[in-house]
C-alpha cells in the first residue's frame, strides 16, 4: 500500500514540473507574440492563448469563464469581443507566424497549400458569408474560405509540422481575391525564409496564372495536374494525351502500398500563361511527370500527373521524378491538420457577427496551433507527466513516427487547467482524471 502511495505521489510531483514547464513555455511564447504592443493588448493575446489551449474551443464565451480574472464572464465576454473587433491582429499574428517557424524552415522544408472552407449552414446574421462548396459532400453551404500553408520539415528521426499561414476569407468583403492572398502570403514567405523550401499544391491549384507566378519568382513547386491541358510546341498547342503517350516510362520508383510500383516519365513542357490561344502567347517551360501505378504488375487507375520546377536545372530526370513524388507524398499532412482544425479544435464552431472579428479569431486559432505544434519538441517530457494521454513505449520516446499532435493538444489543455494563474477553482467534473474512469468491460 505505501508502495502504491508513493508512486502516486511521484507521479503527481512529475505531472506538476511537467504543468510549471508548460505554464513557462507558454507564458514565454504569449511574450514573444505580443511584442512591442501595448500592455492591454499583450494581456489579450496572452487571454486568448490561454483560453484556446486550455479549452480546445474557439468559443469566446467559453474562454471568458476559463480565464475569469476577477470581474464577472459577461464582463470577460465583452472585453474579448470589443478586441476582436479590432484590425491589427491579423497583420502582426501573421508576421509573428513567420518570424517564429524561421528557425525550423531548411532547403528541404515542404510548404503545403491548401484550400479549406468554416461551414455556417444555419447562420443568417454573420457578416460576409457567402456560398461556398464543400467537395467532400458534393453540396454548396454557407460559410467562409480558408487557405491554410503548413510548413513540413523532415529531420533524422521524424517531422516537424508548423503553421505558417491562416487566413479566413470572405470573397465579397476584401479588396482582393483569394488567389491574389494566396500569392501575397507567398512572397512574404520567400522574403522571411530566403527562399528556401518548396511549395506542393493538389489538383485545384492546376492554373496558368498561379504556374506564371511560381515561375517568373524563381519559386520551387510541385503542382498535381489535371490532365486537360494543352501543350504548347512552337507555335502550335498539342493535346496533352498526345504528349503522354509519347513519353517513355523507364523509371521505377517503390509504391505506397506493398506489390505496388511506380512507372514513370518526365519531360521539360511549355505551358501558355496567355488566356487565349494564339501564335505569340506567352509561355513558361516546366517540367511534366506522369506516374502509372502498377499493382502485382497490373496497371491500377489513372495516370498520375505532377507539374514541377525545382531550383537545381541539372538535376538527372530520376532525381526529379523522385523529387516530385515524395514532395507530393507530403500533402497527407495538410488533410490531418484540417482533420484536428475542425475536430479536435473545432474550428468550425467559431461565431461572431463581426467579419473582422472572425478573420482576427482565425488568426488566433493559427497561433494557438502553432504552440501545440512547436511542442512536439518536448514530447519526452510530456510522455514522463502524462504517460497514459501520450501512451508511448519508453523505446520509441524519441522518435515518434504517428501523427502525435492530437495527444499534444489534450497535455497542453490539462497542464493550463491545473494551472493557478487566474486562481480559477476547478468543477467537480474537471477534478476527475478521465483517464481513470475507462471501465473495461469483460
Amino acid at each position: 500500500m505505501g508502495s502504491i502511495k508513493h508512486k502516486e505521489t511521484t507521479m503527481l510531483l512529475i505531472q506538476n514540473e511537467t504543468t510549471e514547464f508548460v505554464k513557462e513555455k507558454l507564458s514565454s511564447f504569449c511574450k514573444k507574440t505580443s511584442e512591442g504592443l501595448s500592455k492591454p493588448k499583450q494581456k489579450f493575446i496572452k487571454d486568448m492563448l490561454m483560453g484556446l489551449c486550455g479549452t480546445g474551443s474557439p468559443s469566446v464565451h467559453n474562454i471568458a469563464k476559463f480565464i475569469q480574472d476577477n470581474v464577472s464572464t459577461k464582463s470577460s465576454s465583452e472585453r474579448l469581443y470589443r478586441n476582436l473587433r479590432d484590425d491589427d491582429y491579423v497583420e502582426h499574428i501573421g508576421k509573428t507566424l513567420l518570424q517564429l517557424a524561421k528557425p525550423y524552415i531548411t532547403d528541404e522544408t515542404i510548404f503545403i497549400v491548401d484550400e479549406s472552407d468554416i461551414e455556417k449552414p444555419y447562420a443568417k446574421k454573420m457578416e460576409g458569408l457567402q456560398k461556398i462548396y464543400n467537395g467532400s459532400e458534393g453540396k454548396s453551404t454557407n460559410g467562409y474560405l480558408l487557405i491554410n500553408i503548413v510548413a513540413y520539415t523532415p529531420n533524422k528521426d521524424s517531422y516537424m509540422l508548423l503553421p505558417v499561414f491562416s487566413r479566413l476569407i470572405a470573397p465579397n468583403m476584401e479588396y482582393d481575391s483569394a488567389k491574389q492572398i494566396m500569392q501575397d502570403a507567398i512572397i512574404d514567405m520567400e522574403l522571411a525564409f530566403n527562399g528556401k523550401g518548396t511549395y506542393v499544391f493538389d489538383r485545384g491549384f492546376d492554373d496558368r496564372k498561379l504556374i506564371e507566378f511560381l515561375s517568373n519568382n524563381g519559386i520551387q513547386f510541385v503542382i498535381r495536374g489535371k490532365g486537360d491541358r494543352a501543350v504548347k510546341e512552337g507555335f502550335e498547342e498539342i493535346n496533352f494525351n498526345k504528349i503522354v503517350n509519347e513519353m517513355e516510362f523507364k523509371y521505377e520508383l517503390p509504391g505506397l502500398k506493398a506489390n505496388e510500383v511506380f512507372h514513370c516519365a518526365t519531360r521539360r513542357i511549355n505551358v501558355r500563361t496567355d488566356d487565349h490561344p494564339s501564335k505569340k502567347s506567352n509561355t513558361v517551360e516546366i517540367s511534366l511527370v506522369v506516374s502509372r501505378i502498377f499493382r502485382k504488375g497490373f496497371k491500377t487507375r489513372n495516370d498520375f500527373y505532377l507539374l514541377c520546377d525545382f531550383a537545381s536545372q541539372d538535376m538527372l530526370d530520376l532525381e526529379l521524378v523522385a523529387k516530385a513524388i515524395a514532395v507530393y507524398k507530403k500533402r497527407w499532412a495538410i488533410e490531418e491538420v484540417h482533420r484536428q482544425m475542425k475536430q479536435s479544435m473545432k474550428w468550425e464552431t467559431m461565431r461572431l457577427g463581426s467579419y473582422q472579428g472572425m478573420k482576427n479569431l482565425n488568426a488566433f486559432m493559427a497561433l494557438a496551433l502553432f504552440f501545440i505544434y512547436v511542442s512536439k519538441k518536448y514530447l519526452a517530457k510530456f510522455a514522463v507527466g502524462f504517460p497514459k494521454i501520450i501512451n508511448y513505449k519508453k523505446e520509441d520516446l524519441s522518435i515518434p513516427k504517428e501523427f502525435i499532435y492530437y495527444r499534444i493538444a489534450e497535455v497542453i489543455s490539462v497542464c493550463i487547467n491545473f494551472i493557478i494563474q487566474y486562481k480559477r477553482k476547478l468543477s467537480l467534473a474537471e477534478r476527475i482524471d478521465q483517464h481513470q474512469m475507462k471501465i473495461r468491460l469483460r
